[in-house]
């Protein structure tokens, strides 16, 4: 029997929520691990502090080592250990998120996860992508298990750079682009079925609401329209994920940004940025083995995700994506990696070879320029 994990135990999105996350922890253990780098730590430790003092629950503050990896997770499993403590409390970005979540996957811990951004949805997930300690990707954990309490504050939110927010729709968009292709031959179960019309869904709202969210963001102003996104890019995407499990999975976008990353300049964008990039060079591979009727369409979805992507400031060339200044043989060193067995690439209902990416990557340069 297939196991469907869908959702964390509680998601919990209101103003103010980190003030009460002791009352939150305290069902689960009495001496939390709290991990975050300095920059969360400024904005979130003050507050659980305080309430983690009114349950009278002692908390141990670790700072994360920076990069989703091996290292840092045996590090902190040691860590943990060594201490006992009795619950892991993640905070921060995706990284530091899966970093916790993994750990807590290791050690048999229940996890609370507080992102301080809208970036990704790995405060939901039960998935962790692991990196190597500079960065460049090497696998996925499926950790059977999503985390018992998602605390979002969008305060916090608001306060992030409206980079990651951006970021964050840019990850959320390719839900629908990926999944749609990934599900064109099979058969579309029930939840697989509410995981798609959730993915449309989620895309509409970016175009609806996106671009006031980022404008708001820039203010520091949760606004409704935010705290929308903020559903759009944490709970939403979360929940495709949960529901269409084997069936929604990552295809060339995902795969473009996991397989671009041998080149090191790209390591300074965020993951969502560059699935954003992602998602056009599929749709351009994509144009590129469709009918004729079908071309126009696809034209007509470039030129829109375009438009979008330049109000949201999400990249449109290599440039961007920090690929100023690369030759031939360097880019299809990454489109080696991109296309490599098993890569989530050969999932597009079409043969992908390593020459038709390199010319949809050349060809998304051309028309972002």
């Amino acid at each position: 029997m297939t196991k469907l994990f869908v959702s964390p135990g509680r998601y919990i999105q209101e103003k103010g929520v980190i003030q009460h996350i002791g009352r939150f922890a305290l069902p689960l253990g009495q001496r939390p691990f709290v991990l975050g780098d300095e920059t969360v730590f400024s904005a979130v430790k003050g507050a659980c502090v305080k309430s983690f003092s009114q349950v009278h629950l002692i908390p141990i503050f670790e700072l994360f080592g920076g990069e989703c990896c091996w290292e840092e997770i045996h590090r902190l499993v040691s860590l943990v250990r060594e201490t006992k403590v009795d619950v892991i409390v993640g905070t921060g970005g995706g990284k530091a998120l899966d970093t916790a979540k993994t750990v807590a996957c290791h050690t048999g811990l229940p996890i609370i996860t507080v992102p301080t951004s809208a970036a990704t949805c790995s405060a939901w997930s039960n998935i962790s992508p692991v990196y190597t300690p500079d960065g460049l990707y090497i696998e996925t954990l499926d950790l059977n298990e999503n985390p018992e309490v998602t605390l979002v504050d969008p305060e916090i939110i608001a306060q992030a750079p409206i980079r990651l927010l951006c970021a964050g729709m840019g990850d959320s968009l390719a839900k629908w682009y990926e999944s749609r292709v990934s599900t064109q031959k099979i058969e579309i179960d029930p939840p697989t079925e509410i995981a798609l019309s959730l993915a449309e869904m989620a895309r509409e709202r970016i175009f609806r609401h996106g671009l006031k969210a980022k404008q708001d963001a820039n203010r520091n102003l949760c606004s409704q329209q935010l705290e929308e996104i903020t559903y759009n890019n944490i709970l939403i995407t979360g929940l495709i994920g949960g529901l269409g499990g084997e069936k929604c999975r990552s295809a060339a976008a995902h795969a473009i940004n996991y397989g671009i990353r041998v080149l090191e300049p790209t390591r300074r964008f965020l993951h969502g940025e560059i699935v954003s990039f992602g998602i056009v060079v599929q749709l351009i591979m994509e144009r590129e083995n469709a009918s004729s009727g079908q071309k126009e369409m696809i034209d007509q979805e470039i030129e829109k995700l375009m438009n979008l992507y330049s109000d949201l400031e999400l990249p449109l060339t290599l440039s961007e994506i920090g690929l100023s200044d690369f030759d031939s043989q360097q880019l299809k060193a990454a489109t080696r990696k991109i296309c490599k067995k098993g890569s989530s690439i050969h999932r597009l209902p079409f043969p992908v070879s390593e020459e038709m990416v390199y010319d949809a990557l050349l060809e998304t340069d051309r028309q972002g320029g």
